[in-house]
Parts: C-alpha cells; sequence; structure tokens
C-alpha cells in the first residue's frame, strides 16, 4: 500500500503539539455541540421540522437522542479526555468515535436521498463525520505522531486510487450535499432563485472545465508527487507539472470554480457566497499551513516556484523555470 516517508524539518515540536490540540479541541466542541442541539430540539419543539422530512414524526428524530448521547456526545468527551490525558487506549478511542459517527451520517443521506428532504440534517452529519474522520487520521496510528500534515509516498497507482477515492467523497460532500442543505434552508428562510437565458449551458460549461482541470491536478499529484492532496497523505516529491506550471493550487481553484458554477446552475446566490467564502478560508488558514510545509521541505525550489507561479491567476505561458534537484 504505502509507507510513511521521512519528513524534512526544521526540528520545532510546535506542529506536532498544535495537532494534538486540534484534535482534543475539535471533539470537545463536537461533544457540546451535539449537545447543544438536542437542547435545541428539546426546549424548543418547532425547530425538529428544519431536521427531518416533513411527513415523518417528530419521533423519527427523538428516537436518536440515546445513541447520540451514548455515542456522539460521551464518545467524543471521553475520546477528547483520553488523547489530551496521553492515555494508551486514545487511539483506538479516536477510531472508533470516528466510525460510530459514520452509521447515522449514511442513515440521514439514505433518508434524503429517498425523501429529497432533511439535507440540513444530512449536511451536518457529514460534516461531523468528514472531521472526525479528518481528526481520527490527524492523530495517527499506533506509532504515529499526530501530525496535521504527514508525508505519505505511494506507488502511482494507489496515488492515483486514494486522490480518485478522496475525489468522490470531496465533490459529492461540498458540490452535492452541502448546496441542497443550503436551498434547504432558503426554502425555510423564504429565499428566492434566480434565472436567465443560457444559464444551465454556461454554468454546466464552467462546471465541466473546473471538473477536468481538478481531476487532472489530482492525477498529476499522484503520478508526480507519489501522494495524494490529501495533507496526512501528501505528495513527498514537489509537483511542478500539468495544471501546477500554470497556478500553484489548481485544485483549490477549480473547486471554487465548480461550487460557483452548482449555484449558477440552481440559480443560488447562497451558493455561490458559501462558494466564495470556502475560499477565503482557504486562503486565510489553509494555504499558509501548507505553504510552510512546502517552503520548510523543498527550500529554495519551492520559493522559486512561489515567485514565479500566481496562486489564483493561471500564467498565459507554463512556467518551464524548475529546479529538478528536489523533486521528480
Amino acid at each position: 500500500m504505502f509507507q510513511p516517508a521521512a519528513r524534512l524539518s526544521s526540528g520545532k515540536s510546535s506542529p506536532i503539539m498544535n495537532a494534538k490540540q486540534i484534535v482534543v479541541g475539535y471533539l470537545a466542541f463536537q461533544a457540546a455541540s451535539v449537545a447543544a442541539w438536542w437542547l435545541l430540539l428539546i426546549c424548543v419543539p418547532p425547530s425538529i421540522g428544519w431536521f427531518k422530512p416533513v411527513a415523518w414524526p417528530s419521533e423519527s428524530l427523538l428516537c436518536f437522542l440515546l445513541p447520540d448521547s451514548v455515542m456522539l456526545i460521551f464518545g467524543s468527551a471521553a475520546t477528547a479526555y483520553a488523547i489530551a490525558t496521553h492515555k494508551a487506549w486514545g487511539t483506538v478511542l479516536v477510531w472508533a468515535t470516528a466510525a460510530a459517527v459514520w452509521y447515522p451520517t449514511l442513515y440521514c443521506l439514505g433518508v434524503s436521498i429517498v425523501t429529497d428532504e432533511a439535507w440540513i440534517a444530512t449536511a451536518m452529519m457529514v460534516s461531523m463525520a468528514g472531521l472526525t474522520l479528518a481528526m481520527a487520521t490527524i492523530h495517527g496510528v499506533s506509532g504515529q505522531q499526530p501530525a496535521a500534515i504527514r508525508v505519505t509516498e505511494m506507488s502511482p497507482s494507489s496515488a492515483i486510487g486514494w486522490t480518485m477515492a478522496q475525489t468522490v467523497i470531496f465533490w459529492s460532500v461540498f458540490l452535492w450535499i452541502l448546496p441542497k442543505a443550503i436551498l434547504e434552508l432558503e426554502h425555510h428562510l423564504g429565499g428566492h432563485s434566480f434565472s436567465h437565458s443560457y444559464q444551465t449551458l454556461a454554468s454546466s460549461c464552467l462546471f465541466a472545465i473546473a471538473s477536468i482541470t481538478g481531476l487532472l491536478s489530482g492525477i498529476t499529484m499522484a503520478t508526480a508527487g507519489h501522494g495524494t492532496p490529501l495533507p496526512t497523505a501528501t505528495a513527498p516529491a514537489l509537483v511542478i507539472a500539468g495544471p501546477y506550471r500554470y497556478v500553484r493550487n489548481p485544485m483549490a481553484l477549480a473547486g471554487i470554480v465548480q461550487g460557483v458554477a452548482v449555484g449558477w446552475f440552481l440559480g443560488s446566490f447562497s451558493i455561490i457566497l458559501y462558494s466564495i467564502t470556502g475560499a477565503l478560508v482557504w486562503h486565510v488558514f489553509v494555504r499558509p499551513v501548507e505553504e510552510a510545509d512546502l517552503l520548510d521541505r523543498f527550500g529554495k525550489s519551492y520559493s522559486q516556484y512561489k515567485q514565479a507561479v500566481p496562486l489564483w491567476f493561471p500564467l498565459l505561458t507554463p512556467f518551464r523555470q524548475i529546479d529538478l534537484s528536489n523533486h521528480n
């Protein structure tokens, strides 16, 4: 399959400590958030209607109180405690918690697919499941220290397989489930959609172009970098090939454009705003961490590449001045 590669770093221990703090902080937040959500449902009964199909009784949602209390509230809190206090069973518990979240998540997704309702609840559960799985990945397995960015070397076939799996999951969540939830929220709030001539054709063409760019970028990362775009299984080699010769973060750019295209197709300003907000969040919080890691590992090669290739606006001609000493 794959093996963790030796990470080139400056020897600082803060990234490891920060990773553990992220995991503990998120799990504690998750426990408190689920408890607060149930308190809202119990204290404000009309709010139940926002999270279930219209024709279903309130009991269809309230019956999840007991399993959520045990598996999500207590489970998340116990896992946070175990990791914070360096318990040996913390690693097992974080993966068990991640697995436990996925059962109700898949149930909610099934309900939404069958009824085309309750997308808000599904989006909440999918987000929780994804983040909990991310925390388990960051914490690692036995023998791995917590790390938000973990270099993982793979064969090209394995890297492509993992990259395509990640792509399917990310596209399903960010370009289907979350937009459906936003549309449902707009409906509850009395919002209206927009429409104009050639809207479907234009938005579909834009989505196709962005999707092809995203796929090519992922495949290039896998074949040239021997890793995946996922931070906890990132490529050990600096990739300056394919779309990366025109723009530094083609996958991020493609994802944002895809989101805008979905909002345009559905006539939703809220979805377009959601996509732009995602770009701002990535730019402010994710990009600096990724760029610091790349600079730490590849030094002058990445510094020269960063200066020559734009972040958001692609070059008209491909970047060619590549230092081959630090990448494939």
